[in-house]
């Protein structure tokens, strides 16, 4: 424990950089390396802020109430981000309180007043829906399975965890075309894949030299700590924010969740017939992005 003559009145980015070491250090003892990255970022931010400001700032609970409208007015930073870079902020504190640096947690209470938008499943515009099917990407294994997954979820209405489940041996020839099999509790779903979806996905195909078997999973981690390991829902999440970010498509109102609400919006006002549709997605899954849709707006309330 730290003696009280070391108590913290004033932070310097100098002090303020071995302290995050320290922290980061201990957090990567119980936390995921995403999470540790997160927390790095935030406190990056942080002490740029205080750089900024002098390379010093005073520690009071209205000094650090400037830092959320400084990440709004001056980064332009999205509520949700701000949440997050809060969040990491408070645990830092934390941290420090507990080792006896802090009389008390300033930042327990710092929050922003605006609410993330709900759920963010917003629609895309079509001009955002053209720059997303149009994305370009330099030729390597994790761009050409982005553009893949992006597609499937854009183009054709899979969720997250339909990309994680999917399998090589799901992809099917048949006499109308070609299908992704997509497998469910109550049975396959025969999904018709748009030629663009199915070029994109054998391109990455191409790419994953080993012979692929009908189980493997159609799409995996290129990382070197889990390479070839199935994609996770939660890396899929991250992925499409990467893509969403990369063709700056930053409204707080939407997320990775907005690619699949799109596609069903994109079927109906495509003229795709109630029928197909319904054969497209699960009945729980179909039922409450449609009642998205009518409380939008977008589509009648008869449908």
């Amino acid at each position: 424990m730290i003696k009280d003559r070391d108590l913290v009145k004033v932070f310097s980015t100098d002090t303020l950089i071995v302290r995050i070491r320290w922290f980061l250090s201990v957090l990567a003892e119980t936390k995921s390396k995403a999470t540790v990255d997160t927390y790095r970022r935030a406190l990056g931010i942080f002490t740029l802020w205080i750089d900024e400001q002098g390379g010093t700032m005073e520690l009071s609970q209205k000094n650090l109430e400037m830092f959320p409208v400084y990440l709004r007015t001056r980064r332009k930073v999205t509520v949700r981000t701000v949440y997050t870079y809060l969040t990491a902020l408070r645990k830092f504190f934390a941290f420090l309180t507990k080792e006896g640096m802090l009389d008390n947690n300033l930042a327990k209470d710092l929050r922003i007043d605006e609410k993330p938008a709900s759920k963010g499943r917003e629609i895309l515009t079509p001009d955002e829906v053209k720059r997303l099917v149009e994305i370009s990407y330099e030729e390597n294994p994790i761009q050409i399975r982005d553009k893949a997954i992006l597609l499937c979820m854009l183009l054709e209405g899979l969720s997250e965890s339909d990309i994680e489940r999917a399998n090589f041996g799901d992809i099917e020839n048949t006499i109308t075309g070609k299908e992704l099999r997509i497998q469910t509790k109550s049975g396959p779903i025969a999904i018709p894949l748009d030629q663009r979806t199915f070029n994109a996905i054998s391109d990455y195909i191409k790419v994953r030299s080993w012979q692929l078997k009908p189980k493997d999973p159609l799409f995996v981690s290129h990382s070197p700590h889990k390479s070839n390991e199935r994609m996770t829902r939660r890396n899929v999440r991250s992925r499409m924010r990467f893509i969403l970010d990369h063709v700056k498509i930053t409204r707080v109102d939407v997320s990775p969740q907005s690619l699949c609400y799109t596609a069903l919006y994109l079927l109906i006002t495509n003229g795709t017939s109630k029928e197909d549709i319904r054969r497209r997605f699960r009945p729980f899954q179909l039922f409450h992005r449609i009642i998205a849709l009518k409380e939008k707006g977008l589509i009648d309330e008869d449908y």
